[in-house]
């Protein structure tokens, strides 16, 4: 009972949300890290495997993995702060099953935030299927 007593505090945040969620926070992190990695990796595959190669030389795939990157580093932190939307909402709409309400939550961000990246080289895919 500690716990909804706690979800039901005054506030934006609930300290019992808020600490719930900053807990899985490096999952979150963790996860969107890999997933663009392998979004990357993925559209590049597809980009040889269509014999579109991506880059002439070392050095420009470097330049372009580097750019890429540090551009994804800036949607990561876009994705953090949409990420406050569950302890936020959570306080909002104060549901009676908490627990059920963090995971469910969760998981739909996690998977949505994981269909950002993958969209991109599922666009590439539409593109080179489109040329050939």
């Amino acid at each position: 009972m500690a716990s909804l007593d706690a979800a039901r505090e005054p506030g934006f945040f609930a300290s019992d949300a808020w600490t719930w969620w900053q807990a899985r926070r490096l999952r979150y992190n963790l996860t969107l890290a890999a997933g663009g990695w392998a979004a990357y990796a993925l559209a590049v595959a597809l980009n040889y495997g269509f014999g579109h190669p991506v880059w002439k030389s070392w050095r420009g795939g470097l330049g372009v993995t580097l750019f890429l990157g540090t551009a994804y580093l800036v949607v990561m932190g876009a994705a953090n702060v949409c990420y406050l939307l569950g302890p936020a909402l959570e306080g909002w709409a104060r549901p009676a099953d908490v627990d059920r309400y963090r995971r469910t939550a969760f998981s739909m961000g996690l998977w949505g935030s994981l269909i950002v990246p993958f969209s991109f080289a599922l666009v590439q895919l539409a593109l080179l299927i489109a040329k050939a």
